[in-house]
């Protein structure tokens, strides 16, 4: 029994093979465009967090492979314990050159220099401080005047000399990377660097790896892809630079071309949870009870309206899923489960505690969680006025026990709905149908177990659901 969806694998030989988004034609778009575009250039896969960035890049590398190009994908933010993003890039980048230049003399011995030059690079941005160190001065508080005087002039002319030194070991650097690059015919071979993670990073090592990318990797050759939540990046530059630093032009300095990722179907990725949480083989198992058998397809819809009227990524839709999934898996199977009030209440202790907590455990009427449903979107009863309607009636109808029940003014705000004269057909309709429904909750053999449904929705809070 499942109880966690796992990580898309992407096979190197067939890498749309579990594709279930629809990604396949804007991957193969971006593969021909990146193998006819000019380099140096840095692209930016830009969407929010949850979207599916690193899936997409993972197909990406997969797909430019199988059309014979070079690629690497390279997590940022596995390699932000470094203190120079250089030094994670020429570890990460060393095995690919090394196979790219293997078997030719002069394009190994560039790539070595390259290596050498840009040890160099990262030598020469040590603090002052590492200097005075390593000259034997421990405590830089304990010099004394005239040991401190004695420094400044020579620390001067080190500064100058390391420069100098710098400049000259940056020049020999690109130089030798864009002849390991070089083929026979004097034509440049381009080697796809995928940057997945950047926005996870602490903000001086994201900032700093884009200085990197900008001034010292722009050889030719070398294609950056770069994911990045470019919303949540400018808040990170922003704790770098302060509040008022102009943090989305900042950004812009250093991405040519920025390629918003197209929206996902949801609907699919709801579909694939169902079969990955096994909700199929749960579900026929209560079918053989009548009242239950469209328990199965009312969650599904119900779950898909909610996600699509939250906008929620691809990442809170699973994370929620879970949640959903230990639910239902704690029904038994001759429980009623009422699957639209599930989704609902699920949804609504995430995102709107307050409401949800006086509902579910305190002695709120059903008015607040009622506009919670109807403030999620003002198009939702458009959207699907049924499973609205559904929902609204499963909030009244739990709360409207004949011996204590507790619905304040839900229905007769739909009885005056309905005679009112200046109310649309539509809106009639919609207040006859949540009246309606309220009614076939009454009676014992249909009436909803808040309690017991509570219980098992509260169960929740003894499990931790990891991102």
């Amino acid at each position: 029994m499942e109880f966690k969806s796992h990580k898309i694998i992407i096979d190197p030989n067939d890498p749309f093979e579990n594709d279930k988004l629809g990604r396949k034609p804007h991957i193969e778009n971006f593969t021909t465009l990146l193998k006819n575009i000019s380099s140096p250039i840095v692209l930016s896969v830009n969407a929010p967090w949850g979207q599916g960035k690193t899936t997409f890049l993972e197909m990406l590398k997969a797909n430019l492979q199988i059309n014979d190009c070079s690629a690497i994908y390279f997590s940022a933010w596995e390699t932000d314990f470094v203190n120079d993003p250089l030094q994670a890039f020429l570890g990460e980048v060393n095995k690919k050159i090394e196979s790219l230049v293997e078997g030719d003399k002069e394009k190994s011995k560039a790539w070595v220099n390259a290596k050498s030059a840009g040890a160099q690079i990262l030598k020469k941005g040590l603090p002052v401080l590492v200097k005075l160190a390593t000259a034997g001065i421990i405590d830089a508080e304990k010099i004394i005047e005239a040991e401190a005087a004695k420094f400044t002039e020579g620390l001067s002319k080190d500064f100058l000399d390391d420069y100098t030194k710098s400049k000259e070991a940056i020049t020999s650097f690109k130089e030798n990377v864009s002849k390991a690059l070089k083929n026979e015919d004097g034509a440049t071979s381009q080697l796809f660097i995928i940057i997945d993670e950047l926005d996870r990073c602490r903000p001086t090592y994201a900032i700093e790896l884009l200085e990197r990318i900008k001034h010292l990797l722009d050889i030719e050759g070398l294609v950056f892809v770069i994911a990045m939540d470019k919303l949540q990046l400018s808040h990170s530059v922003k704790g770098v630079y302060g509040a008022g630093f102009e943090a989305m032009g900042y950004l812009r300095r250093f991405i040519d071309i920025e390629y918003i990722l197209p929206e996902s179907d949801l609907d699919a990725f709801i579909e694939q949870l169902y079969i990955i949480f096994e909700f199929d083989i749960f579900f026929q198992k209560r079918t053989q009870y009548q009242a239950f058998r469209y328990e199965k397809d009312h969650l599904k819809n119900t779950f898909k309206l909610l996600a699509k009227a939250k906008k929620l990524s691809l990442r809170e839709v699973e994370q929620l899923f879970s949640k959903v999934n230990l639910v239902v898996k704690s029904t038994a199977e001759n429980v009623c489960l009422h699957p639209d009030l599930l989704a609902f209440l699920i949804v609504a202790k995430e995102y709107y505690y307050g409401s949800y907590n006086g509902y579910i455990n305190g002695g709120d009427t059903p008015e607040k969680l009622i506009q919670v449903l109807h403030s999620i979107t003002p198009s939702l009863k458009s959207i699907d006025s049924r499973a609205c309607a559904v929902i609204e009636s499963s909030l009244i109808g739990a709360k409207n026990d004949r011996y204590h029940g507790n619905i304040g003014d839900a229905l007769k705000h739909h009885e005056d709905m309905i005679s009112d004269e200046s109310s649309s057909t539509e809106e009639q309709g919609y207040s006859n149908d949540v009246i309606q429904l309220t009614k076939s909750f009454d009676g014992f053999r249909n009436s909803i177990n808040l309690e017991s449904l509570k219980q098992r929705i509260e169960m929740l809070e003894s499990f931790k659901f990891n991102s």
